[in-house]
């Protein structure tokens, strides 16, 4: 399945922001250096939002749906190498399921 992004978040700083502080939400790949289960939160983020984890292998391995603004901890169980934030009701609309392979544009 192809999905298009808004933008790639590669380095530290851009990873740390995500989706904080901004007014609408977007699609952002974050692309980790290597595979880790790497937890992230909502603070600040003012709007709800889908989380989905990828292995190396851009496999859809976790989903989170409809995750509250301000939440303090998101903890996956699984190692992922990418994670896809993006606009609420996302995994419904694209039908996101574990083991599906994601390509973006």
């Amino acid at each position: 399945m192809i999905i298009k992004i808004d933008e790639k978040a590669t380095t530290t700083f851009s990873r740390a922001r995500g989706l904080m502080f901004r007014k609408n939400p977007k699609r952002i790949l974050f692309i980790f250096n290597k595979e880790g289960t790497y937890p992230i939160h909502s603070l600040f983020v003012f709007f709800k939002f889908d989380a989905v984890y990828l292995d190396k292998n851009m496999k859809i391995i976790e989903i989170f749906e409809g995750i509250n603004p301000f939440t303090l901890i998101i903890k996956p169980q699984k190692k992922a190498k990418y994670l896809l934030e993006m606009e609420v009701e996302s995994v419904k609309k694209l039908k996101l399921h574990k083991n599906i392979v994601i390509k973006t544009k």
